[in-house]
């Protein structure tokens, strides 16, 4: 970590040892996995908002000023699933990877995982209907069919 401390530097600024080799990869699947179900959960949100003829702007706007606030309503809705822009930068195929790798890590403790079988199911879904290299907001294009 010290040797590579300035070249990590450059791609970031929060530099976080996670413990034993791999378990940096196991991290970063278990986060992508928090913020897949957030992303999952917003799209849904939006679709019955949306359909209730509810304004998508002033949701967004609850949303990120009380308990469902998350990284998805501040960063993707507004910006990529209200404007159909759908350019939040990492792609659904991507994201179905670090699924399935959360899927063996899940497998492999013997922990719950219904909400994360769930989320492995609408992203292969969608990586079937939309191709890989789709953009993850993607994930409410897919939903809304």
């Amino acid at each position: 970590m010290a040797r590579a401390d300035a070249l990590l530097r450059l791609m970031g600024e929060a530099i976080i040892p996670t413990g034993p080799v791999g378990s940096a990869h196991a991290m970063k699947a278990l986060n992508n996995y928090v913020y897949a179900a957030g992303l999952l959960a917003v799209s849904e949100a939006a679709l019955m908002a949306e359909a209730e003829g509810l304004d998508l702007n002033i949701l967004t706007a609850v949303m990120n000023a009380s308990s469902g606030r998350n990284i998805a309503t501040e960063t993707k809705l507004a910006q990529e699933i209200i404007t159909a822009r759908y350019a939040g930068g990492f792609q659904l195929g991507l994201m179905r990877k670090d699924l399935e790798t959360a899927g063996r890590i899940a497998a492999g403790t013997g922990t719950a995982h219904a909400l994360l079988d769930l989320c492995r199911a609408q992203w292969g879904a969608a990586v079937e209907k939309l191709g890989p290299k789709a953009d993850n907001t993607e994930i409410h294009r897919h939903l809304k069919g």
